[in-house]
C-alpha cells in the first residue's frame, strides 16, 4: 500500500541537528516540526545582516531628503571659525616678518608660523567645500548608489532570516511519518533526504500486471481489492498506469485507488486485486516462414474466392519459429503455407487442407489455431 502524496523531506540548510521530534509511525500534521537544527550560527549571520541593513537604510534616507538645515548651519560655523582663525595667523606671520627680516627670528621659527597659516587655510579650504557640497544638495549617482546598496541588505537579510527559519524542519503536509533518516547529533547537508511523509488518507495499491496482458488495462477500470490488513474486499478502480515497461519482471506497473476512502487499510500493508480485462482478440499461431515482409509490413497470402490475394497482418508476440497474430485474419481463412516463386496476386488456386508431415513419416491432423487452414 502506497499514498497518493508522498513528501520527501529534506533539509534547506546545513547544520547540526539538535532534536528530533517525530519518529516512524507518528500521526503528523501540515507544518508540523519534525526536527531543528542548532540556530546559534544563523542566529549571529541574521543579526550582521540586519545590521548591514540598517546602517544602509540611514545612509539611503540622509542621502534622499538632502542635508539637515542644522547640519548647514554647523558647517557654517565652522567656515567662519576657520576663516577668523586664518586671519589671526596672517596678522601673526605679518606682525614677526620685521623681527625675521631683522634676524631676531631664526628661520626654524618663522616656518612655524607659515606652517600654522597654512594649516588655517586649508582648514577655511575644507570648511568652504563642505558647505558648497551642502548647499548643491546629493547627486542622483549617490542617491542610486544608496539604493543598490539598501536592496542588497534587505536582500541578504531575507535570506539570513529565511535560513534561520529552516532550522525548523517542518511537514508540508499531514500523513504519517513513513521514514526517518536522522538522529539528534547528526550533522546534515543541505538536500539531504531525512524524513518520509504519507497521507494516509489517499492510499493507492500499488501493483504489476504482466506484459502480455498490458494492452488490455486502461486507466479507470473496475477492480476488487482484498486487503490482508482488514480481511475485506472493498471496490475500487485503475487510476494510474506506469510510463513504460519493467524490463526486469516484464510488467507494466500500475495504482489503484479505493472507489470510498472510509476504513482504508494502513500504509505499508498487503493488498491484491482483480481486475476485469478487456478480452483479447482472437489469435492464430503461424508457422514464422508463413508471413511475408514488404515495405516494413508483415502479410500472408490467403485464398478469396478461388483467386490470391495479400492480407496484411500485425504480429502480436513473437516466439523464434512461430509468431501470434491478432489483427488480419478472421477464422476461416485459407491462407497459403508454401508459396511457390511464380505466385502473383489474383491467380486461381486450388485450396488443399494443409497436413504437416509428422517425424514418422504419417501425416497427423492439423494442429494449427486457425481453423481451416489451407495449403496451395
Amino acid at each position: 500500500m502506497v499514498s497518493q502524496e508522498i513528501a520527501h523531506i529534506h533539509s534547506e540548510v546545513t547544520g547540526l541537528v539538535q532534536k528530533v521530534l517525530v519518529r516512524e509511525g507518528d500521526a503528523v500534521s501540515a507544518g508540523e516540526v519534525l526536527a531543528e537544527l542548532d540556530p546559534v550560527d544563523f542566529q549571529l549571520n541574521l543579526s550582521i545582516a540586519t545590521a548591514e541593513r540598517e546602517r544602509a537604510q540611514a545612509d539611503f534616507e540622509r542621502k534622499s531628503r538632502g542635508y539637515r538645515p542644522e547640519d548647514v548651519d554647523t558647517i557654517r560655523a565652522r567656515l567662519e571659525n576657520a576663516r577668523a582663525l586664518y586671519l589671526l595667523e596672517e596678522t601673526n606671520l605679518d606682525r614677526n616678518r620685521t623681527l625675521h627680516d631683522s634676524g631676531v627670528m631664526t628661520d626654524r621659527d618663522w616656518v612655524v608660523f607659515q606652517k600654522r597659516l597654512d594649516a588655517a587655510k586649508a582648514l577655511v579650504n575644507s570648511a568652504s567645500a563642505e558647505l558648497a557640497k551642502m548647499l548643491a544638495g546629493y547627486e542622483t549617482f549617490d542617491i542610486q548608489e544608496a539604493s543598490a546598496t539598501l536592496s542588497l541588505a534587505r536582500s541578504r537579510e531575507k535570506l539570513a532570516q529565511r535560513d534561520l527559519e529552516q532550522t525548523h524542519i517542518r511537514s508540508p503536509i499531514k500523513g504519517v511519518v513513513t521514514r526517518r533518516a536522522v538522529e539528534t547529533g547528526q550533522q546534515v547537508a543541505s538536500m539531504d533526504n531525512i524524513f518520509e511523509i504519507q497521507d494516509p488518507d489517499l492510499v493507492w495499491l500499488f501493483a504489476e500486471i504482466g506484459e502480455k496482458n498490458a494492452s488490455r488495462i486502461d486507466i479507470g477500470q473496475a477492480a476488487e481489492i482484498h486487503s490482508d490488513a482488514t480481511g475485506s474486499l472493498a471496490p475500487g478502480r485503475v487510476a494510474r498506469l506506469g510510463k513504460a515497461l519493467n524490463f526486469s519482471t516484464h510488467s507494466l506497473p500500475l495504482w489503484i485507488a479505493w472507489k470510498e476512502t472510509i476504513d482504508l487499510p494502513p500504509i505499508g500493508s498487503f493488498a491484491y486485486a482483480r481486475i476485469n480485462l478487456d478480452p483479447l482478440p482472437e489469435s492464430y499461431t503461424l508457422q514464422r516462414q508463413w508471413v511475408h515482409l514488404n515495405d516494413e509490413n508483415h502479410f500472408v497470402w490467403v485464398v478469396l474466392d478461388g483467386t490470391l490475394s495479400q492480407r496484411k497482418v500485425a504480429i502480436a508476440e513473437d516466439h523464434g519459429d512461430e509468431v501470434v497474430i491478432r489483427v488480419g485474419l478472421e477464422p476461416g481463412t485459407p491462407v497459403v503455407v508454401s508459396p511457390p516463386s511464380d505466385f502473383r496476386v489474383g491467380m486461381a488456386v486450388e485450396v488443399q487442407p494443409y497436413m504437416p508431415i509428422g517425424t514418422d513419416g504419417v501425416s497427423p491432423a492439423p494442429s494449427l489455431s486457425l481453423s481451416d487452414m489451407k495449403s496451395y
